[in-house]
């Protein structure tokens, strides 16, 4: 495969991955997990990163196997050309589906609070069109432009949510455990999805100054927006408490609640032009790492020059359903139903094949020469 000569550090690193996975809290992530569990919906992102630190945590160890080696090419590794071909194009097809969805709900939202006669077409070509030139410029510059919105992104969203809080009752998080216990451990369990993306990051290992650097910033992030999303999910119950599942956008509507006093009352344009760069920057990285996958299985090594026509499916994709409900009720809650489940299974058995397989112990036996 092309790779750059320059890499990213863990810096850029835990920027794209906050951006990526951490902007789950701005979308209608969370009206999904409240009209599973209700007031509860907050433990949902706690209890998902625990269950899938497991899966998470077998990964990394086996990549640690083959140094400076991508998703991919661990898996033909361990499991064959074939099988390894076909588990490769399962996750690109999950992956493909994902961002098509994905991106239909931002066009969407952009739709119905801030450009609301422009025709949905129109926004999601515009928005596609800018992350596929994003992407083209390849990982270092997405890494350095991540790092350069991130501060301000979630400075922003603290501000929001900080601000939110005069509205909140903090009664509304009662009683604790929802619809229950065993509901709560249910929906956690199947909304591992949310941490997904970080089985997908492990694509870019190769363009990391070192696997120590891919190891660390991996924890750090993913610690630090398990909490992130389950404060800003806290806030929106006890700010809307039971209204919420009934806010397909809770984090937009938020911010048309909130001002900054009498003289400057609407301030949700600053935090949408905030939160539509970091948008930008979430779909330029999947848009990179689909190519990346797409030339991995096809060996196509200028994998850069599918981004267009990739970002161009994705749109056709995306545009087939005909109203936003359809996206949020049907499609998105397949994608959150059998992604994360998929790929922390696809985890589990590339650590056992290669236990089976006897790599662990070769590996040992090679360090102690």
């Amino acid at each position: 495969m092309k790779q750059q000569s320059n890499k990213i550090g863990v810096r850029e690193f835990v920027s794209i991955a906050v951006l990526m996975v951490g902007s789950k809290a701005t979308e209608d992530t969370p009206a999904h997990l409240y009209s599973h569990v209700q007031n509860a919906a907050w433990m949902i992102p706690l209890i998902s990163a625990g269950i899938f630190f497991i899966p998470l945590y077998l990964l990394i160890k086996t990549m640690s196997l083959y140094e400076e080696k991508d998703l991919f090419s661990v898996i033909k590794n361990i499991l064959g050309k074939y099988l390894g071909f076909f588990v490769c194009l399962v996750i690109f097809m999950i992956n493909s589906f994902a961002v098509s969805i994905d991106t239909r709900t931002y066009t969407n939202i952009i739709r119905s609070f801030y450009f609301t006669t422009t025709p949905t077409l129109i926004i999601y070509a515009i928005l596609m069109f800018i992350c596929a030139y994003g992407a083209k410029k390849g990982l270092q510059h997405i890494g350095s432009v991540s790092y350069l919105i991130v501060f301000y992104a979630v400075f922003s969203l603290y501000i929001a949510l900080w601000l939110g809080t005069q509205h909140a009752n903090i009664n509304s998080m009662f009683p604790l455990w929802g619809t229950g216990a065993l509901a709560l451990m249910k929906e956690g369990s199947q909304k591992v999805t949310i941490f997904a993306d970080f089985f997908l990051l492990t694509m870019v290992v190769p363009y990391l100054t070192s696997n120590k650097a891919f190891k660390k910033g991996t924890w750090f992030s993913y610690i630090y927006i398990s909490i992130q999303i389950s404060m800003a999910i806290l806030i929106f119950v006890c700010m809307f408490d039971e209204s919420l599942g009934g806010v397909a956008y809770p984090f937009h509507t938020l911010i048309r609640f909130i001002s900054l006093g009498h003289y400057i009352p609407n301030v949700e344009i600053i935090f949408f032009i905030i939160w539509i760069m970091a948008a930008f920057i979430r779909f330029t990285a999947f848009l990179y790492i689909n190519a990346l996958m797409f030339g991995h299985l096809f060996k196509i090594k200028d994998f850069e020059y599918l981004i267009p026509s990739l970002a161009t499916i994705y749109l056709m994709v995306g545009s087939i359903p005909e109203a936003p409900i359809n996206v949020s009720l049907q499609f998105k809650r397949i994608i959150m139903s059998t992604a994360g489940p998929a790929f922390a299974g696809i985890s589990i058995l590339l650590w056992l094949v290669a236990l089976i397989k006897g790599e662990f112990k070769h590996a040992k036996n090679k360090n102690t020469m």
